[in-house]
């Protein structure tokens, strides 16, 4: 691995912050750079797919994760136990002394609490793995579902009746 596959390969772990500059950023920058280097380099190919898997991954985290929390959360406020009352000049919310959490109100903090918790084990990760990038490595993202799967190689076998199949290797 030379210099400019490591520099290359850091540009596309570090451009899943490109969420932070604008909108689905962290699935344009790396796709982009992933798409115009992935024929070129074995190790870039793998780094890209890494990255996109990861963030994909995060975005079904989330996804989940901040749709629980919203259900959850909205319906233990509707539900009666926090009433909010709007007069002419004067707001105020009832019924807040006598909160009792729920199992829905709890579980639906826990799940902004875990999205939090995401976002930085997130950036995290992310700046990990350029470092690991611009010292050669491959990083494989933790919890890092397998979207996008390694592409088959044909490779030509000879057999008896000098007909090509696949070649097949079972890693189990």
């Amino acid at each position: 691995m030379n210099a400019n596959e490591r520099n290359i390969g850091a540009l596309l772990h570090l451009g899943a912050l490109g969420q932070y500059l604008f909108p689905f950023g962290n699935f344009i920058i790396p796709a982009f750079i992933w798409s115009a280097k992935k024929e070129t380099s074995s190790v870039l190919e793998a780094q890209g797919r890494s990255v996109l898997n990861f963030q994909l991954s995060v975005l079904v985290y989330t996804l989940v994760l901040v749709g629980l929390g919203l259900i959850l959360t909205v319906s233990a406020f509707t539900q009666g136990m926090i009433a909010f009352q709007w007069d002419d000049q004067s707001f105020s919310i009832r019924n807040l002394e006598e909160v009792q959490f729920s199992t829905g109100l709890i579980v639906g903090i826990t799940a902004f609490v875990l999205f939090i918790l995401l976002k930085i084990t997130e950036f995290v990760l992310v700046v990990y793995g350029a470092l690991e990038a611009t010292r050669g490595r491959i990083y494989h993202y933790p919890l890092s579902i397998p979207f996008l799967k390694q592409r088959v190689q044909n490779v030509s076998v000879q057999s008896n009746d000098n007909v090509s199949e696949p070649a097949v290797s079972n890693s189990e």
